[in-house]
């Protein structure tokens, strides 16, 4: 007898039956995630963004020209001129700029913004520095820049004629305690430590930034601090320069003695690097090798391959040690090595030459003979009455020994 086939049970099991009602009930009593479910997956995800927007919009400052590292010399005020302008870090000689800040965000309630700008440490914590600011916005004898502007109108200002004035060390505590009765300490570092770890020959540029609300509110955002600007003329952070070279090429083999003429360098701060692609090595010298730290006497490093044949360049710069700042590279020509530098063999075979020269352009005994006659007729003809200075026959015979003795 056939069997007919049962038909496959579709009720739910009781595990997701009850699941399901738990979801009809959640949807029926209006849950705000079943309420989005319901709405769109995009106005979810805008209700979870609106908090990360918010953020991202607050008011914030950024630099966005930053000071020229090395674009001016730190003057005292006992010099009796302009400390001079920091210039920006795009400055050229044709387009001149200068450090440049930044509201970013929403601004579209605030009234004023006041940034006051000081020095601080170039290494962190950056505590107040003791040098001074000095320009237009500078107050007298505070050393901080105060300017206040109105975002809406241009969110960005440019700090102009703004200088950097050196104090002298005698002086430095009493800078410091300005800076306290200011109340110009941006990180909060307490001024805890003294002047003796302080770098003189380095800062860096903090604003601190207050914003003014329309309904009168104050709100302080965090300070914001710039690259590192670095004394021009400090021999431990100036720029190095190389000026001439006395040789500029050298034997493959090394050691030769190289007179190089630079700005001034420290004599325990300073490294001659000869470099060309993925090889380098140091230029040989001693601190009493540096010369009233403009001039260094040193020796060439060997090169690589000792086995050229042919005229090889490399690039020869100076090194700061402790910052590892570069100089601008000059070429140096490595030669192929040299068998005989003081060119004796050359020499020698000169010698050969011209001796060999000589003896094949001697005249022979018969040229000497006529040559000898055609001199007595001029004498005799010239000396008629004086005939015993030519002797005829007696002379004949010395002169054609002379001869043999020049043919050998």
């Amino acid at each position: 007898m056939q069997q007919t086939a049962r038909p496959t049970s579709t009720l739910p099991s009781p595990r997701a039956a009850i699941s399901s009602s738990a979801a009809f009930s959640d949807r029926a009593r209006g849950s705000p995630c079943s309420m989005a479910l319901k709405g769109s997956v995009s106005s979810q995800s805008q209700c979870d963004n609106e908090p990360l927007a918010q953020i991202l919009d607050k008011p914030r400052l950024v630099v966005v020209e930053e000071p020229k590292d090395r674009g001016m010399r730190f003057r005292y005020q006992c010099e009796g001129r302009s400390a001079g302008s920091i210039l920006g870090a795009s400055s050229t000689d044709s387009n001149k700029t200068q450090p440049t800040i930044e509201i970013q965000g929403d601004i579209s309630h605030i009234k004023k913004v006041t940034v006051t700008t000081s020095l601080v440490t170039k290494d962190p914590p950056h505590r107040p520095h003791p040098h001074a600011l000095v320009g237009k916005d500078c107050p007298v004898s505070t050393g901080i820049c105060v300017v206040s502007f109105n975002p809406n109108t241009n969110r960005c200002h440019s700090f102009a004629n703004l200088g950097i004035q050196c104090v002298k060390r005698k002086e430095l505590d009493d800078s410091l305690q300005k800076r306290r009765n200011q109340n110009i300490d941006p990180f909060q570092t307490g001024h805890s430590k003294g002047i003796e770890d302080m770098d003189m020959n380095s800062v860096r540029l903090c604003f601190q930034c207050e914003l003014e609300w329309e309904d009168g509110r104050k709100d302080s955002l965090s300070p914001v601090v710039s690259k590192p600007i670095y004394d021009k003329k400090a021999t431990t952070t100036s720029e190095l320069k190389i000026y001439n070279l006395n040789k500029f090429k050298g034997s493959c083999k090394g050691k030769t003695e190289v007179y190089m003429l630079c700005d001034k360098v420290q004599k325990d701060d300073i490294e001659i690097l000869f470099r060309q692609g993925s090889w380098k090595a140091n230029g040989e010298f001693a601190q009493t090798e540096v010369h009233r730290q403009v001039a260094i006497v040193f020796k060439t490093p060997p090169y690589q391959d000792q086995d050229i044949t042919e005229e090889v360049e490399v690039n020869v710069l100076l090194r700061r040690i402790s910052d590892q700042m570069e100089s601008d590279p000059i070429t140096f020509t490595y030669l192929p090595n040299n068998t005989d530098p003081y060119e004796v063999k050359r020499k020698r075979a000169t010698t050969k030459r011209d001796a060999s020269v000589f003896k094949n352009s001697c005249p022979t005994g018969e040229n000497l003979i006529f040559i000898y006659k055609q001199i007595k007729a001029i004498l005799n003809y010239l000396l008629p009455f004086n005939s015993s200075l030519v002797t005829g026959r007696a002379d004949q015979l010395n002169l054609q020994q002379h001869c043999k003795k020049c043919l050998g």
